[in-house]
């Protein structure tokens, strides 16, 4: 169990005309937020465009899920599928 805390940052990033999120944390790319027609979506891991962790209609509601998830991975190790 590791008890240092976390250094969660979003940068706002992509090109084109996809809009995106960087989720770094402790200096390394985490995963990704992409707006979906008003709600905006989680997809965890540096490279995964596909399946979507969580959902939110507010950015910031969904920033704090995310950082608290994050902390709790933390202090507690990675969720297991059920």
């Amino acid at each position: 169990m590791n008890t240092d805390s976390a250094v969660v940052e979003f940068r706002e990033a992509g090109g084109g005309n996809v809009w995106e999120i960087e989720v770094v944390v402790d200096g390394r790319v985490s995963g990704h937020i992409y707006d979906g027609n008003g709600t905006y979506r989680y997809f965890e891991g540096p490279h995964n465009d596909i399946t979507w962790s969580f959902a939110e209609p507010d950015l910031e509601r969904l920033k704090a899920r995310i950082r608290t998830t994050v902390l709790a991975e933390r202090l507690l190790g990675p969720r297991s599928a059920v």
